[in-house]
């Protein structure tokens, strides 16, 4: 859990109540800034030894870091805990697509375009990529240079630059290293140099090797803050399993405050295609073991797949791990419009989980019908939940009907109901004087029940 608590935290502040932070109190202040709502900057009368000391304790156990300047920049790290239950996890894992400076034209065009405009909705979020890892495949530093000029004038989002060779990775900066970009990466044996080119334009870098014991030692001489771990990555057989292995020891370790190990992790699944001829088996065993590094505190992953169908479930997990476990996933109560519905349109009654309003909504769309839905704050539970435990009932239907003025939007007084709300039928008659329906048990069958059914 966090450092410290919100009593610990007061201690160390002025206790003044003056409201420059634009919080009441000095005790409200500290409440957020534990729970991660504010930033200690706010104060601007905290100084000297409890400033450090509060900077020190607010700061996570994995330091945030960050990637890229401006409105593009991103943040890797930042987390606190072993299991989201605990408090939260924070940073969703980044995902960037690889291109090499041995790619044809071609093929290089298209991982730009993927990386730039891969999207799917998803419960009203919308998914993306995050940037692109350049490779140096022909460790020639002019090679390298143009390749990374010509994709720079062609990308903005932040980038990997990726070589274990200083010279290659010094022309690289040398085109973009104002964008700060993440630097990939240092070993034992260029540890200098390579430290030494990311201090210089004050670009996080990459540390790898696979023993902690050494990457503890790698960190410490450094002097250095800004910096991501790569723990090496074996993809087949026992080293698979010990690979997961250093990862959940990183982050033990990282929790219990050893701050030669205390930052964010990166993988590199993209190495699963060195070991395969068949694009097919090395793009789902691709998108396996990155599956497996996201669930074991990677924060950055680079990839090289990009069919549509080995990304997607990535982007599908990332949103599931981060959401927060402390609160259901919700949306607004309310009556919305899909479609272009009229007065005639049906109304249907559904709650507040965002799961479930999205697969209604998005049902009715698949269809191209026009409906109402009447969104019932059931405290994000699902239907089935919600009429257990009472927080879908006759009254609350009753009162979101007068609060959002569905008797004006419409000139009939019908409402299509769940079917695990089915019992709920004669009581929601009985408070809103409405005629009730119930519904198909899934809405993919909205379509087929609303014809066979539904009558103005």
């Amino acid at each position: 859990m966090a450092k410290i608590t919100a009593m610990e935290a007061y201690k160390l502040l002025p206790k003044t109540n003056c409201k420059d932070c634009g919080e009441a109190t000095c005790i409200s202040f500290a409440l957020k800034l534990v729970s991660r709502e504010t930033e200690l900057g706010k104060c601007p009368h905290l100084k000297g030894g409890n400033l450090e000391e509060l900077s020190d304790k607010v700061t996570p156990y994995v330091r945030p870091v960050e990637i890229g300047v401006g409105g593009s920049a991103i943040v890797v790290g930042g987390e606190e805990v072993m299991y989201r239950h605990e408090l939260k996890f924070f940073s969703p894992t980044k995902i960037f697509i690889d291109a090499g400076d041995n790619m044809s034209e071609d093929e290089v065009e298209d991982r730009i375009k993927f990386a730039k405009g891969f999207t799917v909705e998803r419960m009203g979020e919308v998914l993306t990529l995050d940037g692109l890892a350049l490779r140096c495949g022909s460790d020639d530093p002019k090679k390298y240079g143009k390749f990374v000029e010509k994709v720079s004038r062609k990308y903005n989002g932040p980038i990997i630059l990726c070589s274990l060779n200083a010279k290659v990775l010094g022309q690289g900066l040398k085109i973009v290293g104002e964008r700060k970009p993440l630097v990939y990466a240092a070993s034992r044996d260029n540890l200098g140099e390579v430290g030494g080119l990311a201090k210089k334009h004050d670009c996080p870098l990459v540390v790898y090797s696979n023993s902690l014991q050494e990457l503890g030692e790698m960190t410490s001489s450094l002097g250095y803050d800004k910096i991501i771990l790569d723990l090496g990555l074996e993809t087949t057989g026992s080293g698979l399993g010990k690979t997961i292995d250093r990862c959940v020891m990183q982050r033990r370790l990282a929790l219990e405050d050893v701050k030669e190990l205390g930052y964010p992790l990166l993988g590199a699944p993209a190495a699963i295609w060195n070991n395969s001829k068949d694009p097919v088996v090395a793009a789902t065993w691709e998108s396996i073991i990155a599956a497996i590094l996201m669930d074991r505190y990677a924060s950055l992953l680079i990839v090289h797949s990009i069919e549509p169908w080995s990304i997607l479930p990535l982007l599908t997990l990332r949103q599931c791990i981060y959401t927060d476990p402390r609160s259901e996933p919700q949306v607004d109560a309310g009556l919305y419009k899909v479609g272009d519905p009229d007065e005639n349109s049906p109304i249907l009654v559904t709650t507040n989980f965002s799961l479930t309003y999205f697969t209604v909504s998005g049902d009715v769309r698949k269809y191209n019908m026009d409906a109402h839905i009447l969104v019932i704050d059931t405290k994000g539970f699902a239907v089935d939940t919600a009429v257990a435990t009472g927080d879908l009932s006759a009254a609350k239907i009753k009162d979101a009907i007068k609060e959002f003025n569905a008797g004006e939007k419409v000139k009939h007084r019908k409402l299509v109901i769940p079917l695990f709300a089915s019992h709920l039928r004669g009581a929601i008659e009985d408070e809103t004087g409405w005629e009730v329906l119930v519904g198909p048990r899934d809405s993919s069958s909205i379509q087929k029940y609303l014809q066979e059914k539904w009558q103005t």
